[in-house]
């Protein structure tokens, strides 16, 4: 398939983080190394982080933003398990008559799997960089120094600077290591100071919490109108062990989710696959993502969202205090 295409294109996920971008890069690498002659480009649908621009000026990568994908051969997405993360590109891919190929660390949702031809996706893996390391591997090739700079920061990324790294993931961090980074400055890479929006958002989410107590856990929910995923991390941060943050505008919703690794190893709860994506399913939209780490997108009243998630999970915790009952 890659060797017979001309034309390729790898897709990742709305403002792309550090995982999504840098996996595309280095995707694009094994791709141009099975095929010389094919042409990659990679696509950011509305942009990327802030933290993702800082890495841009090390790691040197033209984005591309084409009006349809017609002209490609096959279609690549990484770091992306529900099609609404795709923006307009969604429409495109779903229209898309050539191979798709998807590469992700989430569990990939019912469309995506309709959408696609191809599927290489792992849940144990930490980030879809340490997929696309695999694959390197797998295929012999060696990646060069910006590569394994842009695998290794991938990785960071997403194991929240290896905190939730395994031991296969300190493995292959040893190996791009030793292809000659400094990892001082490449840690450096992803230090990015809030900005004053970011700063006032987690404040007006800590006054606004409201705590719920359920079989022993502290849900924490909130509501503001930017930096849902920061707030979600700063009421980790300060004690919850889930946190629910919504905002809501023109009855459209975005909803992060947060649970501490101690909540997840001892209910077994997965945010992304037990709360995210039914959820998503109710708001007329899409969810999905980690077991400590989800998103919803939909339409509807965030009050009501929040409520349907704080029912989902507490139905979860009853379940499982009548199972260990028996």
């Amino acid at each position: 398939m890659v060797k017979a295409s001309r034309r390729a294109v790898i897709l990742s996920h709305q403002n792309a983080d550090p995982d999504a971008l840098c996996s595309a890069f280095a995707l694009s690498f094994l791709l141009r190394k099975l095929n010389r002659r094919v042409k990659v480009h990679l696509v950011a649908p509305e942009g990327v982080s802030r933290v993702t621009r800082q890495i841009l000026g090390q790691v040197r990568m033209r984005l591309q933003e084409p009006q349809d994908l017609k002209s490609y051969d096959v279609v690549f997405t990484v770091d992306t398990n529900t099609l609404s993360q795709l923006g307009r590109y969604e429409e495109l891919l779903e229209q898309f008559e050539g191979p798709v190929v998807v590469i992700d660390h989430h569990n990939p949702d019912p469309r995506t799997l309709k959408a696609s031809s191809h599927v290489i996706a792992d849940e144990r893996a930490s980030s879809t960089a340490e997929i696309v390391h695999r694959l390197c591997r797998e295929l012999r090739l060696r990646p060069s120094r910006a590569v394994a700079l842009a695998l290794f920061l991938g990785m960071a990324y997403d194991s929240r600077h290896f905190a939730l790294a395994t031991s296969e993931v300190f493995k292959v961090a040893g190996e791009l290591v030793s292809s000659g980074l400094d990892t001082r400055k490449a840690m450096r890479l992803l230090q990015v100071p809030m900005t004053e929006s970011e700063k006032i958002a987690r404040l007006k989410g800590s006054q606004r919490l409201l705590l719920r107590r359920v079989k022993g856990w502290d849900l924490v929910t909130s509501h503001v109108g930017s930096h849902q995923a920061s707030v979600a991390r700063g009421l980790i941060m300060l004690g919850a062990d889930v946190a629910m943050v919504v905002g809501e505008k023109k009855d459209r919703l975005r909803m992060s989710l947060r649970s501490t690794q101690d909540f997840y190893e001892k209910t077994g709860i997965h945010l992304g696959r037990d709360v995210a994506r039914p959820i998503g399913d109710l708001v007329n939209g899409a969810g999905g993502g980690h077991a400590l780490s989800s998103a919803i997108c939909g339409h509807g009243k965030a009050k009501v969202a929040l409520e349907r998630c704080l029912s989902v999970i507490t139905e979860k915790l009853q379940e499982r205090e009548r199972a260990s009952s028996v």
